[in-house]
């Protein structure tokens, strides 16, 4: 890869983001159209389909010979149809933006051949835009950040969203997530993956753990996470696959190997 083309990207990335913010708050001048997809927990509204529709616009206009994921699937991809394919979750935590209208963010990265180029995760309810570019680091509005490496695990803040999960109750996940967080300094629950990633890339919390994610809600993620120095796997410490659902350990390098022992030990 070129690094021109990996910083043209990035520029683009977080163009869109911010474009997405005014948006966003066009649009909430006007009462909100809510809906369901598969149940009452899974909402979607007029907002997410109207960022992720100018996100795509905006990306197919410059790279058309490039492939888009969404969340609301507004476009069809194949990623390994295509070299290059951006990962877009536009309201990543739509239930707390339906709820709150905040503690929500907007998610865009770019692959290529399967790994992530760039990643840029932006709440604008806090105006803080987190950004890495791979081999760049990782940068909260500008500011490069680094995590503590020393942690113990007593003075560990986590996050998860194992607690309600079915399949995690059923296997005992849930259980095990319990057990641990009396292990821990504490434990937050705040419903927006690819928020609580780059807190972890930021030092805000220390691990975070989710039995099931879409691709476009760890895209970004994961190279924030990478570039702090952090530790990211599936909870039995396999690569994170491309484009597919896939449960995710994010932590401190100093926990990961604690956490991923714990999580699999007696396997459920």
């Amino acid at each position: 890869m070129q690094n021109t083309e990996i910083k043209e990207w990035g520029l683009l990335a977080k163009h869109c983001a911010r474009s997405a913010e005014k948006l966003i708050e066009d649009m909430l001048s006007r009462p909100l159209e809510v809906t369901y997809k598969s149940s009452a927990s899974d909402l979607v509204t007029s907002v997410d389909r109207a960022v992720e529709q100018m996100v795509i616009d905006e990306i197919i206009k410059k790279y058309p010979e490039h492939g888009v994921l969404g969340e609301e699937g507004l476009v069809a991809c194949k990623p390994f149809d295509f070299d290059t394919v951006w990962m877009v979750d536009p309201i990543d935590g739509t239930t707390n933006f339906v709820h709150q209208q905040q503690n929500y963010c907007i998610s865009i990265a770019a692959y290529h051949k399967g790994v992530c180029q760039v990643g840029a995760v932006y709440d604008p309810t806090r105006k803080e835009l987190f950004y890495a570019e791979r081999g760049g680091g990782v940068f909260l509005n500008d500011s490069p950040l680094q995590v503590e490496r020393n942690k113990e695990m007593k003075e560990a803040l986590w996050s998860t969203s194992l607690f309600w999960n079915r399949r995690a109750m059923k296997s005992g996940l849930s259980e095990k997530a319990q057990r641990l967080a009396h292990r821990s300094r504490g434990v937050r629950v705040y419903g927006v993956a690819a928020l609580e990633l780059a807190y972890v890339a930021a030092g805000r919390l220390d691990a975070y753990i989710s039995l099931g994610l879409n691709p476009w809600d760890y895209g970004a993620g994961l190279l924030l996470v990478q570039e702090a120095g952090c530790r990211i796997t599936t909870l039995d410490g396999n690569e994170v696959p491309f484009g597919e659902r896939s449960s995710i350990l994010a932590a401190n390098p100093n926990l990961y190997d604690f956490l991923l022992e714990f999580l699999t030990e007696h396997p459920v």
